[in-house]
């Protein structure tokens, strides 16, 4: 994608408040194609989340917006991204983790498109914590789907993903609110929050569907998320193409054991440099540990000491950003591969200091799920009227062609601070 053919979000809203909606939304997804590499679609996963300090949130006036377009833009049903998305009936038996449920049609491509919202719902919002990037990326795309669409949000984040106990307690308390029609919840546990979701959705007869971490919970409505281990595929599948068919080495930084997503990036890595080089690229080492920056220098430094000859460093955003650094006194300097993309690797894969990482367009998931969600309310069948599950479509981004990739698509603007409260257009 050239230069002319990419439009900011601010450009694409204004040629819809003009009727353009073909034209925008064809500049929006161009915008969002990039070129990079497309892994084999294999599940729903959980996405990772960083706990490497970012912004300190501030609580901010529910009058706030990202784009001041976007309260204005009208919500017509306009065809928007490409999505890789499965229908169907959820069966919980047939779920694995990192994988779509085997009682799920798909995958499908489809380009994603946006529901208009009967009434100025009140959606309550979940997220493990939101002290990083990453995390913000998602609360931009929500709030400003919200905005867009009309309806209201509050949202609550956890301490982290060592704080189950306050995400239940978070999450029922919005459940327990009169005027919170549906809850979009980032579960911090695969398996542990199934009962949460089963007294919310039978008991308080109020919707729960899931954006960016997958869960088990035999009562979720809907998710919208990509696969982990597809993430993990296309950083092998990154390795495989770039070290030529030689034998090289490999440490693996997955992040938490126990999360839902680091696992899957070690699965899928694994499939792909097998499946397309097999044999020639051996795990030296697969070094868990919490995303804490500390906590990854210090697997780092402990990797390089243990195997100084080492080709790649692979893992998580949190490791792969703090990597440089390390590096920049060492003769012998492996390549360095993320499973995903925050905004600090953005700028270093655009400087060269990062071979590469996958995007999930983290932004367009927090889209995705407010849309979900106002389609629910609006009375419409998940797995039916549109996807159970459903994600962008996973592309890597590389200092060949990271231009390609506008910045705000994925992650938001530059600028954007946290936003807790979007009171619903009247």
């Amino acid at each position: 994608m050239n230069q002319s053919t990419r439009l900011t979000r601010r450009t694409v809203l204004r040629a819809l408040a003009l009727g353009g909606a073909a034209t925008a939304a064809g500049s929006l997804l161009a915008a969002c194609g990039g070129s990079g590499a497309t892994p084999t679609p294999a599940a729903s996963g959980a996405q990772p989340t960083t706990a490497a300090p970012a912004a300190t949130p501030t609580s901010t006036s529910a009058a706030t917006t990202p784009t001041a377009a976007a309260a204005a833009s009208p919500a017509a049903a306009e065809e928007l991204w490409e999505v890789v998305a499965y229908y169907g009936t959820y069966d919980v038996s047939t779920k694995q983790p990192g994988r779509p449920a085997k009682s799920l049609e798909g995958p499908k491509y489809e380009k994603w498109t946006r529901p208009k919202a009967n009434k100025p719902y009140m959606i309550g919002v979940s997220f493990p914590h939101l002290k990083d990037p990453y995390w913000l990326a998602v609360d931009y795309g929500i709030v400003d789907e919200a905005q867009i669409l009309g309806v209201g949000i509050e949202l609550v984040a956890a301490q982290g993903y060592n704080d189950l106990t306050g995400q239940i307690n978070q999450v029922e308390n919005l459940a327990n609110r009169a005027d919170i029609e549906g809850i979009i919840l980032a579960a911090i546990s695969y398996a542990s929050q199934d009962q949460l979701v089963t007294d919310i959705v039978k008991n308080k007869k109020k919707p729960v569907i899931e954006v960016i971490n997958d869960i088990q919970a035999p009562d979720i409505m809907a998710k919208a998320l990509v696969s982990f281990y597809d993430m993990g595929y296309a950083a092998g599948e990154f390795v495989a193409k770039d070290s030529g068919g030689q034998n090289v080495t490999v440490v693996f930084l997955p992040g938490p054991a126990g999360s839902g997503w680091a696992p899957d990036t070690v699965d899928g890595f694994k499939a792909a440099v097998e499946e397309k080089v097999p044999g020639k690229v051996q795990i030296l080492d697969v070094k868990w540990g919490d995303t804490g920056k500390d906590v990854q220098v210090s697997l780092i430094e402990d990797a390089l000491n243990a195997y100084p000859d080492v080709t790649y460093l692979v893992g998580n955003a949190v490791a792969a950003d703090a990597a440089p650094d390390i590096l920049a006194n060492r003769s012998k300097k492996p390549k360095i591969v993320s499973t995903y993309i925050i905004p600090p690797l953005y700028d270093k894969i655009a400087e060269g200091k990062v071979a590469a990482a996958p995007t999930d367009f983290t932004a367009l998931q927090g889209r995705m799920a407010v849309d979900m969600m106002v389609r629910i309310l609006n009375g419409e069948k998940p797995g039916v009227d549109f996807p159970f599950r459903a994600g962008p479509i996973i592309k890597v981004v590389t200092p060949q062609n990271y231009k390609d990739f506008k910045y705000e698509d994925m992650f938001g603007p530059r600028d954007f601070r946290p936003v807790f409260s979007v009171k619903p257009k009247p």
